[in-house]
């Protein structure tokens, strides 16, 4: 915040400022999950069951991949894209 003290004789060259709140735009973020490498095996035949969890700013909107079951190689192949819709300014900020 600023605050300008101006004579009185002056006040018809001051610039006035704007500072009514802007209107929200809305945008979209895509993520793109593609490849995994290095995923531990942990299930006792060596296996293991690969899926992503994403979520963006908030744990309520919480999204997730497919399963690739039985994953033996540890790099499972996804090409998977997730959609998030955001306004901004946000609210909770």
């Amino acid at each position: 915040m600023w605050c300008e003290i101006n004579p009185i004789a002056t006040m018809k060259d001051v610039q006035v400022w704007d500072i009514t709140e802007k209107p929200s735009m809305e945008f979209e973020v895509r993520v793109c999950i593609f490849n995994a490498v290095e995923i531990p095996m942990m299930d006792a035949e060596g296996t293991s069951d690969v899926f992503f969890r994403t979520f963006f700013d908030s744990k309520e909107e919480v999204q997730e991949t497919d399963t690739h079951y039985r994953n033996q190689d540890g790099k499972p192949d996804f090409q998977y894209r997730l959609l998030y819709r955001i306004k901004i300014p946000r609210k909770d900020y």
